[in-house]
């Protein structure tokens, strides 16, 4: 029996080769107020795509400027960082580190380098309006961050409250506003509008830092209807700058319940008042920290963690320990950081479970309710056109739709979810695979 003999060569590092960003990449600079031990430094991808990279990688990709060969990169990089570096260091760090993130590249750029692709993100999403009209919005609006307008929209929103809440009209605007189409439709369409207006407070508070907003869509998460706002060159901001982003549209909701409470003082108008209360419900929903929306981000810029949900399966794995050299895992953050980042992921994987738990073993009821809405809308549709109406058949079919998006979200999910299983167990498969017939042969 023969056995075969394999020497491994590692090929010989040629100095003189010359390494290249990626096309459209742009170097941002350190991420302030980041919650990490060593300070993390931001590159900007030709796809929009924002990484947050080591001071090494970073003073690698510094060097690089399509002229260098690999010695003077390394050369460049140890006076920068303090760190004796070798031509070999760079290539492997260029090679390994850089080019598999799509920055830099000794040979072909990457065909498609990695994007964020999170699971609890937006479902059957869709752009509403294009960068070019959101920067124009943001322009015009953006002095509504002065601080003198804040303070006068705050102390307002604070006095007109005082107002409603000692006034008790809100009680008998909601039973004057309850079964009329019109104010329901008009309800629904303010709602909107509000909703709307506070993507263009993001994309505004974007702007006003010195930042770029990027384009607002809509999309659905999970079984909730959304719109959105790409606001990731906010992160090239300081922690104030990326902070008045995040609360931007909670301060934009506030400055259109004092036009609306304006509006109300000069007409009456009862379902006004019925609007501004489910708009303070609105905010509260925002600021829950669970889902990406506000509160979300508001924390992960206040403890300096861009990606929050990127740190549970690394806790996960602590947990039972079996983290290793896992990626992302938050042994890397400051003490304060990692407890309040431990506290989250506790009070977060539970309550998920548990909601996801919960509509499942609910699910027969919620289908059968829906239904039987459907069915009453259905009615509703079809006796008003027979009666000749307008706003009873517009509402019901408004109501089908909004009937229909959590459906749509939720079988988005599940088929988001069966993928990612998919490749997780071929992965898995692979490994194994490959693993068999490695040992199948004796070098």
């Amino acid at each position: 029996m023969s056995e075969v003999t394999q020497t491994d060569r590692v090929p010989e590092t040629d100095e003189q080769a010359v390494a290249r960003l990626a096309d459209g990449v742009s170097l941002c600079g350190e991420y302030e107020g980041g919650g990490f031990d060593e300070p993390r430094y931001l590159i900007s991808r030709g796809d929009g795509q924002m990484v947050l990279v080591s001071p090494l990688l970073y003073q690698i990709a510094t060097a690089i400027d399509g002229t260098r060969n690999l010695a003077e990169v390394a050369s460049q990089a140890s006076r920068a960082t303090g760190k004796e570096l070798s031509a070999a260091n760079a290539e492997f760090l260029i090679n390994e580190k850089l080019h598999p993130l799509g920055i830099a590249t000794l040979s072909e750029p990457l065909a498609e380098p990695p994007k964020a692709d999170p699971l609890l993100s937006l479902a059957m999403h869709g752009v509403l309006a294009p960068p070019r009209v959101v920067r124009a919005a943001a322009t015009v609006l953006a002095p509504l961050y002065t601080p003198v307008v804040v303070v006068l929209v705050l102390l307002g929103l604070v006095a007109f409250d005082a107002w409603l809440i000692g006034s008790g009209y809100v009680d008998l605007a909601f039973q004057s506003s309850v079964g009329e189409p019109s104010q329901v439709l008009l309800l629904l369409g303010l709602m909107v509008s509000s909703t709307l207006f506070h993507e263009l407070g993001h994309a505004a508070g974007c702007r006003y830092g010195g930042a770029k907003p990027g384009a607002i869509g809509v999309g659905v998460m999970l079984i909730i209807p959304c719109f959105y706002t790409n606001v990731t060159d906010a992160y090239r901001l300081d922690r104030r700058g990326r902070l008045r982003t995040d609360l931007g549209g909670i301060y934009f909701n506030a400055v259109f319940i004092l036009a609306m409470a304006g509006i109300y003082g000069l007409t009456g108008f009862a379902p006004l008042l019925v609007f501004i209360a489910l708009s303070h419900i609105q905010i509260l929903q925002q600021l829950l920290p669970l889902l990406r929306m506000d509160g979300y981000y508001i924390l992960g810029d206040l403890v300096g963690v861009p990606n929050l949900f990127s740190q549970i399966r690394p806790f996960l794995l602590r947990l039972v320990g079996r983290s290793g050299n896992v990626p992302g895992t938050h042994s890397g953050l400051r003490p304060r950081v990692r407890i309040l980042v431990t506290a989250w992921v506790l009070v977060v994987v539970p309550t998920l479970i548990f909601a996801l738990g919960m509509l499942l073993w609910r699910l027969p009821v919620y289908l059968s309710r829906a239904f039987s809405r459907g069915h009453d809308y259905w009615t509703m549709l079809t006796t008003g056109v027979g009666q000749g109406q307008f706003w009873a058949p517009l509402l019901a079919i408004v109501s089908m739709f909004i009937l229909l998006l959590p459906w749509l979200g939720a079988g988005a999910f599940a088929v988001r979810s069966y993928r990612r299983l998919a490749r997780l167990i071929s992965r898995r498969r692979k490994q194994r695979s490959t693993s068999g017939r490695h040992r199948s042969v004796r070098a």
